[in-house]
């Protein structure tokens, strides 16, 4: 608590003085770690340093404790905070965690600086300090980027636009590690993941926006806006995957439909109603989330999504009627619609990138479902 009220103490002076001399600013790009998978995509900040001050500005700050945070996270409007820190504070923190802390030195005249500087202490003011975060367009990295490029008038970048990949390998390449949550990514984002992000785009993930940083030139001059790169930190910290070689979560679909398959041919025709009921509900579960985030959340790529088509909120209905014989004649449609869906969804794979192993899932799903149709089709014929 001291810490921060010093912290506040330097940027009020900062604010009242007009810097004896010009602040140094840098760019600091940070390497990931899989401590929290958030930490996944590595970080960015801005280093300021006048006199006997050594800042880092850092627009990645938020609680958990916040009011209605994961509500306002799950619709697209989490708040996000600019904290500050001294450099060997922040320095200290990664080096623990044992991740990369790169430095690129900023060619800014004086008065770009100073006037870099002085909205960086104005914005770490309390009442300044938050902002709407967007995982895509307005986060960590993009907004240093921005606030550098509106200090020197705009950049002109010499990235090749062949070297960027599309929004959802950006986030497969960066979360791999974690194969559930790259799954879970998957699921939700829809089909404007898979357009070629441009060079404003790409500014979204802290290492992409490094290299083009090493690349961009002052629209005024000309000239490289880099002048050093220095690296304080070396990367330690590895991160590998033990399960990811062999596609756990393909593992885990394929072992679903030999569990169902051997309770149909074993006539256990009670455990795989209560079974068959569990794969409804979490497939409903999966659905709401899906259909919540394309049609209500203000996340920007999760709709239209062909996940849509496999996952939605009506297989609840069969959560509480599969398997009751007052409810064969509804649901022989129910089970018919879901395979016909499940069939469209594979084949929207032709616009979509679909989820890794996730269409081995639905080919199971959609054979239990033909064969719960064709069972209440021949009861009912028993029935007549």
């Amino acid at each position: 608590m001291i810490k921060k009220y010093l912290l506040l103490i330097t940027l009020l002076l900062g604010l009242s003085n007009a810097h004896a001399e010009a602040p140094r600013i840098s760019l600091l790009t940070c390497g990931p770690t899989d401590e929290y998978v958030f930490y996944l995509y590595g970080h960015t900040a801005l280093r300021v340093q006048y006199g006997d001050t050594d800042l880092v500005y850092n627009y990645g700050y938020f609680s958990l404790d916040q009011k209605n945070f994961l509500i306002n996270f799950m619709i697209g409007k989490p708040m996000y905070s600019l904290g500050v820190t001294t450099f060997q504070d922040f320095l200290w923190e990664y080096a623990a965690q044992g991740r990369e802390v790169v430095e690129q030195e900023l060619a800014l005249t004086d008065e770009e600086a100073t006037l870099l500087s002085d909205k960086l202490n104005w914005n770490a003011l309390p009442e300044n300090r938050d902002y709407q975060y967007n995982f895509y367009f307005d986060n960590c990295a993009t907004r240093p980027r921005d606030m550098i490029e509106e200090a020197v008038g705009g950049l002109k970048y010499d990235f090749s636009l062949d070297q960027l990949p599309t929004f959802r390998e950006a986030i497969r390449g960066k979360s791999h590690s974690a194969v559930w949550y790259t799954l879970g990514a998957d699921i939700c984002l829809g089909w404007k993941s898979d357009r070629q992000m441009s060079l404003r785009d790409a500014g979204f993930l802290p290492e992409l926006l490094a290299q083009e940083m090493d690349t961009a030139r002052r629209a005024d001059t000309g000239e490289l806006l880099v002048t050093n790169k220095t690296t304080w930190v070396p990367q330690t910290k590895v991160i590998n995957n033990p399960v990811e070689k062999c596609h756990f979560p393909l593992i885990v679909f394929l072992l679903v439909g030999l569990y169902l398959y051997l309770l149909k041919w074993g006539k256990w025709d009670k455990a795989r109603i209560v079974s068959e009921r569990v794969l409804y509900a979490l497939l409903a579960i999966g659905g709401v989330t899906v259909w919540f985030l394309a049609l209500f959340s203000e996340h920007p790529h999760t709709w239209p999504n062909a996940n849509m088509l496999f996952l939605h909120p009506f297989w609840l209905w069969l959560v509480f009627t599969h398997g009751r014989k007052n409810c064969h004649s509804s649901n022989k449609w129910l089970y018919f619609c879901n395979f016909v869906a499940i069939a469209l969804y594979l084949l929207s794979s032709t616009f979509q990138r679909l989820p890794i192993d996730l269409p081995v899932l639905a080919l199971v799903v959609a054979w239990n479902q033909i064969d719960r149709w064709r069972a209440c089709r021949n009861e009912a014929r028993t029935d007549e």
